[in-house]
């Protein structure tokens, strides 16, 4: 049990490392970032202790720092384009690394994870720079240690979250997002002047989805049977099928294959970032269970991240927040109460998801 005193703990220990710990790179952000996203895939609400390798944390830099490597265009004629900053001094050496990836393997990270010699040495060589920089140096406060997240033992490829410390990410993870993006904008902003000037989409550009792959996306759920609005199951063709995240994207932004419903452009607007009400959750349980294999095969063809058991789990994370809160879910005439059988929808998913 993780009681509110230590919740309000764990968030004013989170708003002073950030206001008072020293920052020369975004590396930091970006390991709190990761072990918020850990969390949610692997934590529990329960207080548990959580225990996550640095490989964990450095598949999640690579996501969080592939796209901030693609070359940022200014608007301003007279400057060039390049690769937005990341240190007070050099590049920040992961930034580099998936430079040197994404020159050779194009500016797909689906297609690098599909490399798998290639996607696992990048792996390993981040995971070394995550064990050199900021595991081990996050926790420091002028020359104070306060590791209240996890034990600062200063070496090793893991870390254990202390008791409580993942179910608090879980339950503060948008306002932590929020908190963090915005820091490691301001960060980068402060070190890009000339290259940014006053533009104001630095955000996302830096944190926005991968929006190139979204034909990709609705031609794979066509492909297996998706020929109807997932909301309001009238027919759908392929000029009329719009892409919707089933947990929003707000809520958890991270694509995932299964995650994925087509819609009218109508009821994809009129849910926006809302959580669907629990009998489309039981929709979606069953054609994620009854289509596993066929989406399975047809998000990887196509280079479209596919992880069933993550995105269950996300799908847990997400309604049993929404059901401790009494949130209101989504219908297509109203908001309602969501209803208790979202619980039995999850089990079935998650006892055959793993």
């Amino acid at each position: 049990m993780v009681t509110p005193e230590s919740q309000v703990a764990f968030l004013t220990n989170l708003q002073r490392l950030l206001s008072e710990g020293r920052f020369v790179g975004t590396h930091k952000y970006a390991l709190i970032l990761s072990l918020a996203d850990i969390s949610i895939e692997r934590g529990d609400d329960a207080g548990s202790e959580l225990e996550i390798s640095a490989k964990m944390i450095a598949e999640k830099f690579i996501y969080l720092y592939w796209r901030q490597t693609s070359p940022y265009i200014p608007k301003a004629t007279d400057v060039a384009p390049a690769v937005l900053r990341q240190n007070v001094g050099k590049q920040a050496v992961t930034v580099g690394r998936i430079c040197d990836v994404k020159s050779r393997l194009g500016d797909s990270l689906a297609c690098a994870k599909s490399d798998r010699e290639i996607w696992m040495s990048l792996v390993s060589q981040v995971a070394s720079n995550v064990r050199d920089m900021p595991l081990w140096k996050l926790q420091t406060v002028g020359s104070e240690e306060f590791d209240f997240l996890y034990p600062n033992v200063g070496r090793g490829a893991s870390i254990t979250l202390r008791p409580g410390v993942a179910t608090c990410f879980r339950k503060f993870y948008g306002l932590i997002g929020d908190i963090v993006r915005g820091a490691w904008v301001r960060y980068v902003r402060r070190y890009n002047r000339q290259l940014l000037g006053t533009t104001t989409d630095l955000s996302e550009f830096m944190f926005g989805s991968e929006r190139s792959q979204l034909n990709s996306v609705r031609d794979a759920l066509m492909d297996t049977g998706a020929t109807r609005c997932f909301y309001c199951d009238k027919g759908l063709s392929e000029a009329t099928a719009h892409v919707d995240h089933f947990v929003p994207w707000a809520r958890y932004p991270v694509d995932l294959g299964h995650n994925f419903v087509l819609a009218h452009a109508t009821c994809n607007s009129s849910k926006s970032d809302h959580i669907a009400a629990a009998e489309f959750l039981d929709k979606w349980v069953d054609r994620n269970l009854t289509l596993r294999g066929g989406l399975q095969e047809a998000f990887t063809v196509r280079g479209i991240f596919n992880d069933l058991p993550t995105s269950a789990r996300v799908a847990q994370w997400v309604y049993s927040t929404t059901a401790d809160v009494g949130g209101l879910t989504w219908t297509s005439s109203s908001m309602v109460p969501l209803e208790d059988r979202w619980q039995a929808a999850i089990d079935r998913l998650l006892a055959t998801a793993g």
